[in-house]
Order: C-alpha cells, then structure tokens, then sequence
C-alpha cells in the first residue's frame, strides 16, 4: 500500500511565524496541586507569548518564574492537514506593555494578570493524511 501523506518537523522560525497567526493555546505546568493544562487567549509581545488572567486563578501562579508548555495548532479535518507547535519556556517574564490588539481573554470577568512566556525552545511539525 503507498504512502501518501507527510509529517514534516517546522523549525524555530517557522514556529514563531505560526504562533504570531493564532490567538488561543494552552499552556501546561506542573502545579502543586498537579499537572495542569489550560487555554488561553494569547498575543506576541517582543518575543514572548502574553496573556491575561484573574487573581486567585490556577494561572495567576505564572506569574512567578515556573517551567512551562504552550501548544498551539491548527488541524481541519475535512483536508486532514494541519500543523502543530510546542514551546517550552519560562513564566514570569516581564511585559512591558500589551499591544492594543492583544485578543481579550474569553472567559469573563476582570483578567488584570498579565503573564509573559519568555521561550526557550520551539518544536513543531506539520501533517497532511492524504
């Protein structure tokens, strides 16, 4: 039987450039509470991934410098094509000032937190089935 789709590894750059496309992705942690895995609604700022949030939410703690996860990715079903990208990084950079077309938060409410990724390493890949 012949193959005929392809998995293709993206590299750092090409990273980057899809991550500025999008504006939710989720972001992972070890807490203590446990591992967590949360989406955000996200913008580039200098380089690093910012988001907002709430006090007193499970990702108000990267506010300080913590070890991190962020995935962002784009699959369409119909085509079974898409692409994915995986940073690793660190919490608690600091963020000069948001852009005024940072995407609002979905969830609702006062999100006044604001949380800098500072990346450390991209990895991603891209696939189509067919």
């Amino acid at each position: 039987m012949a193959q005929y789709g392809h998995l293709t590894s993206l590299d750092a750059a090409e990273c980057r450039l899809l991550l500025a496309t999008r504006t939710f992705g989720r972001v992972g942690w070890n807490s203590a509470s446990g591992v967590q895995i949360l989406p955000v609604s996200y913008g580039m700022v200098d380089g690093l991934i910012v988001f907002r949030t709430a006090a007193g939410s499970p990702l108000a703690q990267l506010v300080r410098p913590v070890e991190v996860s962020f995935q962002v990715d784009d699959l369409d079903a119909e085509t079974s094509t898409g692409w994915s990208v995986l940073v690793h990084g660190m919490s608690g950079a600091p963020v000069a000032s948001l852009p005024p077309e940072m995407p609002d938060p979905w969830a609702p409410g006062d999100r006044p937190i604001v949380i800098g990724i500072a990346p450390d390493h991209y990895a991603g890949r891209s696939i189509a089935a067919i």
